[in-house]
Order: C-alpha cells, then structure tokens, then sequence
C-alpha cells in the first residue's frame, strides 16, 4: 500500500515538473489532443452533394413572387386539407410539395411560408409559378479531398466553411461524397478567379456528417490502406521556402506534385500557427489552370515529406497566390 503512494506521489511530481519545464509542449499535446499522427493524403477531385434543411427554389422566373434560393418551410389552404388532412402541414421533402401542386386546381392559390435572406416571408401563389424542375433539395459542390484518418476513416475536405450569402440557413451540414473527374475548367487570368466544374465517376463514396469554417467531415465507405501515410507536421516543421500542392483531377492519373513557395506564416495573438500564404511556382499548374480556382479548395500540401496543410483561398488580386490552413486546425 505505501509503494503505491510513493509511485502515485512520484509520477504526479513528474507530471508538475514538465508543466513547470515545458508548459509549451504540454499545452501543445492538449491542444491537439486526439490528432492523428498520420493520415492518408488526399488531392482527389470529389463531388459533393450538400443537402438543404428544406424544399430549396432554383431557376425562378424574375417576375415570379418566389425568388431563387427560397426556403420553403410550411404549406396551408385548401388543397393542403384536401391532400393531408390538415389545414397547415411543414414540407419535408419535395414529395410534400409535388403532391399539394399535382392536386391544385387552374387558379387555385397555396399559402407558402418561406424563408429568404433569414427573413420568414408568407406568399400566395397559383400552381403555374412553380415548376418541378424548380424544386431541389441537393446542392452539387465541386472540391478536393485533404486527407483520410486509416484508423477510422474520416476524412476532410474543402479547407473552409461552405455558405450561401443569399440565404445562410440554406445549408443541413450533411450530404455525401463522390469521386469526380475534371468536366471543364475556366481558367483563372491574373485578377479573374476560374473554376474546375467536376463530373461524377463512381457510386457513392461517403457521407458529409459536419460543415464548419474549416471545411467538410464525414467517413468514407471503403478505406484506402493501400495508399501512401504522411505524418501529420507540427508547427515548428511548417517553415517558409519550398513545399508541394497535391492534385488528382482525373480518377486514372496519378496524383501530381505542384511546386510553391511559402513566403508568410501567420500565427494567432497566442503565437499559434493559424495558416500560412505561399505563391505558385510550378509552370504546368499555371499552364493549365492559369492560377488557382475554385475546386481546388482543400487540396493538401506537403513539405519535407509531412502534411503541412491544405489550400483554403485564393488571392483575388492575383490568382498565383493562395493561403492554405494550417493541418492542425484544419483536424480540430
């Protein structure tokens, strides 16, 4: 009973004295608790698709009283009773809807409850302003996979928060994930930000469980232990100078190393690596995409053989140079 005292006493003296000694590496370990050491790089082209939290309206005519990126949150009338039974019912899916417009008399109205810009909105309209075409309840996102834990497969993607400036609420923050290969690129010029548009290749490869400023997280369904692991850098190994982006845009290529440069390293008021700006240097991403665009958010970069980060944005002055987060925070 006595030893045991004496080993508690002495591992919790050992414990204060690294605080004491190294209350740096101590707060460091904590604040990156549950980080892996290493992951499987991405650089894939993937396919999202984002489901919305309701009935989303796309490709309205401008005179119609219903605006594009309306949310429709609720259903009443006559043909609401005559359908569900019930004077007022919240739309669920598009099925909810399609059945209340399949059983509307000519110039029968519907009372839609809606949201727009954050703002709730009630309108009133006839079954000839909306069409089925205009209704969805998905919405297609081209990016680029980042990395994948092997021992659990999560993975993340995107490298920055996913909004709609027209309506923030738009968003559910769950969805699924698909390989893509390159449909069409826009190039970007100098001050014109171009676009990688993707094509889906295979069956559903995942699904989207969590949207947050650092980009997209979910499991994968099938895990890709065959790939090369990278260990994951701390902040000290982030340096300026030379490091790689990693792109895949084609399912049957291999993935390419692209050449940068890191000229700045931005930490936070606590002197916590937060991101880091760089400049492209290699001559073939430049000829073939003119810069960087939209799509290749969250393609990660390496340095020294280590996970540094990903690519989050782009310059808008100068599409050569971009700002990739930090890896670190980008697993939080």
């Amino acid at each position: 009973m006595k030893s045991s005292k004496v080993i508690k006493f002495f591992i919790f003296f050992v414990i204060n004295i690294l605080i004491i000694v190294f209350p740096d590496y101590c707060y460091s370990i904590q604040k990156y608790k549950n980080i892996p050491n290493e992951v499987i790089i991405g650089g894939e082209l993937i396919n999202l698709e984002l489901k919305t939290n309701n009935v989303m309206l796309f490709d309205m005519n401008n005179k119609s009283k219903l605006k594009n990126y309306d949310l429709i949150l609720s259903a009443s009338g006559n043909v609401v009773n005559r359908v569900f039974n019930k004077n007022n019912i919240g739309i669920k899916s598009k099925k909810d809807l399609t059945s209340i417009l399949i059983s509307m008399k000519e110039n029968e109205k519907v009372n839609l409850d809606i949201l727009r810009d954050q703002n709730l909105n009630k309108v009133e309209v006839t079954k000839n302003e909306i069409k089925f075409d205009n209704l969805i309840d998905k919405i297609p996102y081209t990016a680029t996979l980042t990395y994948l834990n092997p021992v659990n497969n999560e993975f993340k993607a995107v490298a920055h928060n996913i909004e709609f400036d027209y309506n923030k609420e738009a968003l559910s923050k769950k969805g699924c994930i698909y390989n893509a290969n390159v449909k069409t690129i826009t190039k970007s010029s100098k001050k014109s930000v171009g676009n990688i548009v993707g094509k889906s290749m295979d069956n559903l490869q995942g699904n989207i469980e969590s949207i947050n400023k650092f980009g997209v997280s979910g499991r994968l369904n099938k895990n890709m232990l065959n790939k090369k692991k990278y260990r994951v850098a701390n902040e000290s190994e982030v340096n300026i100078g030379k490091a790689y982006i990693v792109m895949k845009h084609n399912k049957d290529e291999e993935a390419k190393l692209y050449k940068i440069n890191i000229t700045k390293i931005n930490k936070n008021f606590d002197g916590n690596l937060i991101n880091f700006e760089f400049e492209i240097k290699d001559k073939n991403l430049k000829n073939t995409y003119g810069g960087i665009v939209q799509g290749m958010s969250g393609s990660p970069i390496i340095q020294n053989n280590k996970i540094i980060g990903a690519l989050s944005h782009v310059i808008t002055t100068d599409t050569s140079k971009g700002v990739g987060v930090y890896i670190k925070i980008m697993m939080k």
